[in-house]
C-alpha cells in the first residue's frame, strides 16, 4: 500500500513538472480565432500551449504574458496555420527609458513629454485621467493648451480642459468621430498673453493614442497577476514596455495614477 501511494505521489509530481505553463492574453489588435475551442479570443483568456490561433487579418496581433517567458506576441509573421501557441508566440524585447518623476516633481514639461521619437512619437492619453503640467504654464480662461490638426483641408482646434490636478484628454478633445489617420500627428499648442500680446506657441507634435482608463487598468491587472513578478520595479518596467509598445509614451507618475 505504501509503495502504491509513493508511486502515485511520484506520478503526480512528474506530471506537474512536465506540464507547461499557460499563456494569458493581455492585448488584442484586430482579432483572432482559437481553432481548438472554435471561439474568438478575448482579453484575459487563458491559452494552452497546444491551442492553435488564426489571426483575423494582416493587421491583427495578440500580446501574451507568460509566468516564465514574460511578454510575447503573435503576429501575422509568426502565426503559422498549423503551429500551436507555444510555437506561434515570439518573445518581445523592448528597451525604453522609464519617464521617471523629476526631483521636486511639480509636473511634466509638455515640450519634452509630448516629444517622443523613441515611440515613433506616439503618446498615450488616458481618457479622463489628469496629466500634471509644470506651473511655468499659467492656465486660466485666456491661457490654455489646445490641440490642432488638419482634416480634409480644414484646421481642427480643440481646447484641452484643465484643473489644479492637470490637463484632461476627454471626448471633447479627441473623440471617435474625429477618426484621425493612423500615425497622424497633432500639434500641442499653448495660447498665452505675454506683456499684453496674445501668442500661440507650438510646443510639440505627437501621435495621440487615446484609451479608456478601464481598458488600461485591465491590462495592468493582467500583467501583475500572471507575470509571476513580485518586485514593483520589475512590474513597472513590464507595464511601461507594454504600454509603450502598444499605445505610446507614458510617464511614471501618470502610470502611478492609472493604477
Amino acid at each position: 500500500m505504501k509503495r502504491l501511494l509513493f508511486a502515485l505521489v511520484i506520478l503526480v509530481m512528474g506530471s506537474s513538472f512536465m506540464q507547461e505553463d499557460n499563456f494569458y492574453v493581455i492585448y488584442i489588435k484586430g482579432g483572432a480565432i482559437n481553432t481548438v475551442s472554435n471561439r474568438g479570443v478575448r482579453m484575459g483568456d487563458m491559452l494552452k500551449p497546444t491551442d492553435k490561433l488564426i489571426l483575423r487579418d494582416a493587421n491583427s496581433k495578440l500580446v501574451l504574458i507568460h509566468p516564465k517567458k514574460g511578454r510575447l506576441e503573435i503576429t501575422p509573421k509568426s502565426a503559422g496555420k498549423d503551429l500551436s501557441v507555444k510555437d506561434q508566440a515570439v518573445s518581445i524585447s523592448s528597451e525604453y527609458k522609464i519617464v521617471s518623476r523629476p526631483i521636486n516633481y511639480e509636473g511634466y514639461n509638455p515640450r519634452t513629454y509630448f516629444h517622443s521619437p523613441e515611440t515613433n512619437y506616439r503618446v498615450l492619453l488616458v481618457t479622463g485621467l489628469p496629466l500634471k503640467i509644470i506651473p511655468f504654464y499659467k492656465l486660466d480662461v485666456q491661457n490654455f493648451f489646445y490641440l490642432q490638426w488638419e482634416k480634409e483641408g480644414a484646421v481642427i482646434v480643440r481646447k484641452i480642459p484643465a484643473s489644479d490636478r492637470g490637463i484632461y484628454f476627454n471626448q471633447t478633445v479627441i473623440s471617435n468621430v474625429d477618426q484621425l489617420a493612423e500615425g497622424q500627428k497633432v500639434k500641442f499648442c499653448y495660447q498665452h498673453y505675454e506683456y499684453g500680446v496674445l501668442k500661440n506657441d507650438v510646443l510639440a507634435e505627437f501621435v495621440p493614442v487615446v484609451a479608456s482608463l478601464s481598458e488600461i487598468n485591465r491590462q495592468v491587472a493582467l500583467i501583475k497577476k500572471y507575470s509571476s513578478q513580485k518586485e514593483s520595479r520589475v512590474v513597472n518596467a513590464l507595464v511601461t514596455a507594454h504600454l509603450n509598445d502598444n499605445y505610446g509614451k507614458v510617464g511614471s507618475e501618470y502610470l502611478h495614477n492609472i493604477r
